[in-house]
């Protein structure tokens, strides 16, 4: 037992000192805090956390094909499909032809998907609005440049 606990107090203290670690955990939270105001809003269970993960690559203008969706996200197609299928029920997304390929098909945002990623958004900076207690204005404007900045530098990073 007391093994055990060295090795968990150890690894607490690893993580406490990684800034991935860290972003990881602070998405987790706010992503479950999302999207609970979400469907409680909504009054049903309409979003999952797999539905988020496909959130940000849906803002493709052109839309997105299923088969970089799962590349992007590393899962197979089929599963992409099945989570896509969810949201075309709800209205969220749809399918269109893909102009470069006749036999592929785009998934894209549907007006109502555009007006719900908003709605996410804004639960989102809802959850910010209580954290001004305890990060003032100039802590949280802070933290908005350098969490930018730090998506900009790992997009632009190589994949492995």
């Amino acid at each position: 037992m007391k093994n055990r606990s060295s090795g968990i107090d150890e690894i607490r203290k690893l993580q406490g000192h990684s800034v991935g670690y860290l972003l990881i955990r602070t998405g987790q939270l706010y992503n479950e805090r999302g999207i609970a105001r979400v469907n409680q809003a909504a009054g049903m269970p309409l979003l999952r956390e797999a539905h988020t993960r496909l959130l940000p690559h849906l803002l493709e203008p052109g839309g997105i094909r299923i088969t970089e969706l799962a590349r992007r996200l590393d899962v197979t197609k089929q599963a992409i499909q099945q989570l896509i299928a969810d949201m075309v029920e709800a209205n969220v997304v749809r399918y269109e032809p893909d102009p470069e390929d006749a036999r592929a098909r785009r998934i894209v945002l549907t007006a109502p998907g555009l007006a719900a990623m908003k709605q996410g958004t804004e639960v989102l900076l809802d959850i910010e609005t209580e954290l001004r207690p305890e990060f003032d204005e100039r802590k949280l404007k802070q933290l908005r440049t350098l969490l930018a900045r730090l998506i900009d530098v790992l997009e632009r990073l190589p994949d492995v």
